[in-house]
């Protein structure tokens, strides 16, 4: 799971971003080869990339949007041993700083709006996949330095066995009665999204989060907001109403959940009065010790088959033109429930309302949790 819920990962609080940006004043140079990786035949790419062996990477775990069987594909397309260090997006960029005179990361998968923010600290390197024309303007920059790979839409996890409402609206969750299991706002990405989408549905936005604080002051006080973070062990045993989080997770824990409680009855819905999308961009670590490799795995991750790969754990992938087996659509959540979707592409907005998001929750909300 990725770490902080755990990918929940992805919109720098402000304390992180501070001390990130702090230390791009530091200077240093990297052991790691210096080339533009956009400027290299892919031939070329491919074959150094298996001459390296080696691809190390940060918050993009197993369990967390079929990574298990996209480094199972790259290990075996280019015979590569991986090893992934679980973090969130701003430990993800913090560690390509703070390791840059001995650098061991190569890539990294980080919140939508880390992407600008990785570019102002000046840790990524750029490449530019073959499919580059194919992936929509906003979700990357324009000099290759981060890509969006796939996107997630705001959506709840329930336990019909403990919640007897559907739950697919903020105001169906407020009447419910039912706990709320958000995760770690203060650093955490989607959890942080799960918060704009209230704002968003109760007549807020990114210029406007009090609607959301209102709410959450409220469950606070009930005694409904869940202190503690997602684990399996705890939805295995009952112990979790509702899981506020991105559909490409609520699906894949509905599906473990099943498999280890098969009488469990898990419903899961898109938040369809506040259903934000938002994306994970790629990231190669400016000091990677293996750039080839890391390029190699962009190519992949950005291919028809890596984004099919993609939505095997339910993700969806960022190219339109990707078109999905039929099985795999059928285990989705109906695309009925995706109408009103609201796209967040405006990276700089949600930086600002995400560290505000961060900062206001350490404030305002955590006292009020006990």
């Amino acid at each position: 799971m990725k770490n902080n819920h755990k990918k929940a990962v992805a919109v720098l609080c402000g304390t992180m971003m501070a001390a990130s940006l702090s230390l791009t004043a530091c200077g240093g140079a990297s052991n790691a080869e210096s080339v533009d990786l956009r400027e290299v035949p892919l031939d070329t790419i491919l074959e150094k990339a298996k001459e390296e062996g080696q691809i190390n990477s940060v918050g993009m775990p197993d369990d967390w949007a079929n990574w298990r069987g996209s480094w199972a594909t790259v290990s075996e397309k280019y015979g590569l041993t991986h090893e992934d260090t679980d973090m969130s997006s701003a430990e993800e960029l913090s560690t390509f700083e703070t390791e840059k005179d001995a650098a061991t990361k190569d890539i990294g998968d980080v919140g939508q709006a880390f992407g600008p923010t990785a570019v102002e600290m000046d840790v990524v390197q750029p490449y530019k996949a073959s499919t580059w024309d194919s992936i929509p303007a906003w979700a990357k920059d324009p000099d290759g330095k981060w890509c969006i790979s796939y996107v997630g839409t705001m959506s709840a996890m329930v336990n019909a066995d403990r919640v007897s409402t559907t739950i697919d609206s903020w105001q169906a969750l407020k009447d419910s009665g039912a706990t709320i299991t958000i995760g770690d706002v203060v650093r955490g990405a989607s959890a942080q999204m799960a918060v704009l989408s209230c704002a968003y549905a109760l007549g807020g936005g990114m210029d406007n989060l009090d609607p959301a604080f209102d709410f959450f002051k409220e469950m606070a006080q009930e005694g409904r907001l869940d202190a503690s973070t997602y684990s399996q062990e705890r939805m295995d045993r009952a112990e979790i109403d509702v899981l506020l989080t991105w559909d490409y997770l609520t699906l894949q824990y509905r599906d473990l959940t099943k498999a280890s409680v098969p009488d469990a009855n898990i419903e899961c819905h898109v938040m369809k009065d506040g259903a934000l999308q938002s994306g994970y961009a790629l990231v190669i670590n400016k000091y990677a010790p293996h750039p080839y490799a890391a390029a190699a795995t962009v190519e992949y991750l950005l291919s028809d088959e890596g984004q099919i790969n993609r939505a095997e754990g339910y993700a969806r992938p960022i190219r339109s033109d990707v078109e999905l087996p039929a099985e795999l659509s059928a285990k989705m959540i109906p695309d009925e429930e995706y109408t009103n979707t609201i796209p967040l592409t405006d990276n700089d907005a949600v930086t600002a309302a995400c560290t505000e998001i961060a900062t206001r929750w350490e404030e305002e909300i955590i006292p009020l949790m006990g």
